[in-house]
């Protein structure tokens, strides 16, 4: 016969209060954990794959869109607890509008991601549509109302204040949980871990609602990470990190709405530290290189550190370990004083100026360098637009060489060739005559864009295609790619 509770030593007593949500994240764990496999299968047989070519570090193609297992989870999870006859059920049925809300501005980052994911969708219709929704989110009440930095205490927000800041504050992240899914396991332990700090943190605070969604989604993520961590068997896709992304900016707000003692506005930016401050790093240097701002780009944090150690596991478990250091801090920052708080702001800023400092993010030369060299930058992506706008308009494999020649011309390119399956295309320079000899003096750089479909690129000098230029190349590639899909009765 089982011990009497009164027997039971008072911690033991005290973690029992949390039975649902103990049980709701090991459920969560277990379901993706079991299901991400079944998606795995699904996945390849449908054609929902990520393959391998140009900046993508993977060798096989890998199954994508993983985050429709976890936030189906996530989903069905918070449904069932809608329904528990106890107290959680209960607390969660009186906050029912919050967390449908929350659902549903998840659902529709979601569906940006799938349709991303297979069709792909221009960075700007993107922000746009994230910006429609975190609009209203801050209309369903999702915003910030209170301030309290160290030293000078707590300040309610007027409305507008409080719904600009909201705003900037849930596409922020929604972007940087997007931009840090770069690595194999690093944008679901990221989240693992926000998610498991904002679980704390609504607990200590009292919105035992967001406490449970927050549970849910880090047993999730955690039974997806089994599949997810590298070598990944499954991505994330752009499907997995918007939701994420919009999920965690969402549920950090509402985990510290209450505070109006703590610092209201520093634990969720130390929840999510590493995308932000990896997020702000990516605007500066675009603006400096004179990149827009939506381009990408091999040059983040998770990059670096696998360029340093050559390997991704090890690079995306020294993020973890900051993250953690980064999560203790906001839980200590909910009982610190003041004085202490700014202490420990002070030593996360030494930590990421020192992080900066060896990683070569402060070296002055390279940032002369890429400003030094922004118009010349300009230029280049101004060529590539120009070239993405006239591949849609393409209607033979003809106007498809030519519409590539504003890129072509701005690379050094004299001469392309577009084979498809036998049928060439060209397109030359004017010093160059089409149908030259030019193997001479030109190397020929080949780009496979589909299955048949080779595009060549004769250019003097092989060096000065350098890694930039190589993406703008592989991107329009891609273009290419889709295009001939749409002309293939014809092309």
């Amino acid at each position: 016969m089982l011990a009497s509770t009164s027997a039971w030593p008072p911690w033991l007593l005290y973690f029992r209060q949390f039975d649902s949500y103990f049980l709701l994240f090991a459920t969560a764990a277990a379901a993706t954990a079991i299901f991400t496999p079944v998606y795995i299968l699904a996945a390849h047989r449908l054609g929902w794959v990520d393959r391998p070519g140009g900046r993508k570090r993977h060798e096989r193609a890998t199954a994508t869109m993983g985050g429709l297992v976890v936030f189906a989870v996530v989903g069905a999870g918070a449904v069932a607890a809608l329904r528990l006859d106890n107290l959680v059920g209960e607390i969660l049925r009186a906050h029912a509008r919050s967390i449908y809300a929350l659902l549903g501005c998840t659902l529709c980052m979601a569906l940006l991601g799938v349709i991303d994911d297979r069709h792909g969708v221009r960075p700007r219709v993107k922000l746009l549509v994230q910006a429609v929704v975190a609009l209203a989110a801050v209309a369903l009440d999702f915003r910030i109302r209170a301030v309290t930095l160290p030293w000078l205490g707590s300040a309610e927000l007027p409305p507008l204040a409080g719904a600009v800041l909201s705003l900037l504050w849930i596409v922020g992240i929604t972007n940087a949980l997007n931009l840090t899914d770069g690595l194999d396991g690093l944008a679901a332990g990221i989240g693992l871990l926000a998610a498991a700090v904002n679980a704390v943190v609504a607990v200590y605070l009292g919105n035992h609602y967001m406490a449970v969604l927050m549970a849910l989604l880090a047993g999730a993520l955690l039974g997806f990470l089994r599949w997810n961590f590298y070598p990944a068997r499954v991505f994330l896709g752009d499907t997995g990190s918007l939701a994420l992304g919009m999920f965690l900016a969402l549920a950090s707000l509402h985990s510290a709405q209450k505070a109006h003692t703590v610092v209201l506005i520093l634990v969720p930016l130390l929840a999510l530290g590493y995308p932000i401050f990896d997020t702000l790093l990516a605007v500066a240097r675009r603006v400096v290189r004179g990149q827009p701002l939506f381009a990408s780009d091999r040059d983040h944090i998770h990059h670096r550190l696998t360029d340093r150690s050559r390997r991704p596991s090890l690079a995306a478990m020294q993020i973890y370990a900051v993250s953690v250091v980064l999560c203790l801090l906001c839980l200590a920052a909910m009982t610190a004083n003041y004085f202490v708080l700014g202490l420990g702001l002070a030593g996360v800023l030494l930590m990421a100026l020192f992080s900066a400092r060896v990683l070569g993010y402060l070296e002055w030369g390279g940032w002369a360098a890429r400003w030094s060299g922004r118009e010349e930058t300009r230029v280049l992506h101004a060529a590539a637009q120009l070239a993405r706008l006239k591949v849609p308009l393409a209607r033979d494999g003809g106007e498809l060489a030519r519409a590539l020649a504003p890129l072509a011309a701005e690379i050094g390119c004299r001469r392309l060739t577009l084979d498809l399956a036998g049928r060439v295309f060209e397109w030359a320079e004017a010093a160059a005559s089409p149908g030259a000899d030019s193997s001479s003096t030109s190397a020929a750089l080949e780009l496979p864009i589909a299955a048949g479909a080779v595009v060549r690129l004769f250019v003097a000098d092989p060096a000065a295609i350098d890694e930039e230029r190589q993406q703008l190349i592989e991107d329009l590639g891609r273009a290419v790619a889709a295009r001939l899909e749409q002309l293939k009765p014809t092309a």
